[in-house]
């Protein structure tokens, strides 16, 4: 197999086949063709990204992207993306790919590399093999849109916005705030206002009078996201965050039951989440919204 295959650098146009890739590995995956588009197109240039496809007889059989993580304060932190098609896989496809991208980690400086595994065997003992060691574990959940629990009520001084109605620079502050408590084995410090505005808010995907924000007297204080490919009415919730002050008054319940009802009005029927399963708190509130868990994914890291 390694004798015949090509591996290159991945331009704009190879990405549907890189779609093509994602949703055959992935079952909570729901990004359209445009917003991987985007993706491509918004990586940093500080980032320092290596991004490698491989072709095995013209078919593009995986790709791999291997850049610095510009969103944490921990220096010379790498992250590392591998994906091999289903039908090609334990050819030796990963194992070229992930050589090339270990080894550009390294010539940028990077000491430790953060990457996610899907919860299945054979990718775990493909990440153990190189090195890798297990951290955190993630949840993905669906839930029908149209088979929902009552609306919570609205609390006195509490107003409900669309993410259009509350405007990018009033969501990003609120994003950045809230995001920072995540969960997860490496921190998230926080993302530059146009490159937020960029990757997530001009996503193609993004669903702005779907996502909620929960006004409390005057404080944008609570917002969730989707982002959505309206040509096959699946969505995924792609953060839902409160200002910790704000913590604990059923805020997150209140604008994700009030998104999802908007999601079903616009034709999004199927909604994907993910959490940490150390996040307790949102983990109780999509089970009260009915999600039922469909897939999950390690968190591994590797000391270089």
């Amino acid at each position: 197999m390694t004798e015949q295959l090509l591996i290159r650098n991945t331009t704009l146009a190879d990405v549907p086949e890189l779609a093509r890739l994602r949703t055959a590995s992935y079952a909570w995956f729901t990004a359209s063709v445009a917003a991987q588009e985007n993706w491509f197109r918004t990586v940093p240039e500080a980032s320092r990204a290596l991004r490698l496809l491989a072709e095995h007889g013209g078919r593009v059989v995986g790709f791999g992207t291997a850049n610095l993580n510009l969103q944490t304060s921990v220096p010379n932190t790498g992250a590392l993306t591998l994906v091999v098609d289903p039908d090609f896989r334990g050819r030796g496809t990963g194992s070229a790919l992930h050589s090339r991208l270990e080894a550009h980690l390294r010539d940028i400086g990077a000491t430790r590399v953060h990457a996610w595994a899907n919860d299945d065997e054979a990718t775990l003992a493909f990440a153990r093999s190189r090195g890798f060691s297990l951290g955190a574990k993630d949840r993905f959940s669906q839930l029908d849109t149209r088979t929902l629990p009552p609306q919570p009520e609205l609390p006195p001084g509490v107003t409900l916005l669309s993410l259009a109605e509350a405007g990018p620079r009033a969501v990003y502050d609120l994003d950045q705030a809230a995001s920072i408590d995540e969960p997860g084995d490496v921190s998230y410090d926080g993302t530059p206002y146009d490159l937020w505005l960029q990757r997530y808010w001009e996503s193609p995907d993004q669903q702005h009078h779907v996502g909620t924000v929960a006004v409390v007297d005057g404080v944008p204080a609570c917002a969730t996201f989707m982002e959505a490919d309206q040509a096959t009415g699946r969505g995924t919730s792609t953060g839902t965050c409160t200002l910790r002050e704000y913590r604990g008054r059923g805020l997150a319940k209140l604008v994700k039951s009030a998104a999802l009802r908007k999601a079903a009005e616009v034709g999004i029927h199927t909604a994907i989440t993910c959490n940490d399963y150390e996040n307790k708190p949102m983990l109780a509130v999509n089970d009260w919204l009915g999600y039922q868990v469909c897939a999950a994914e390690w968190s591994v890291l590797k000391e270089l």
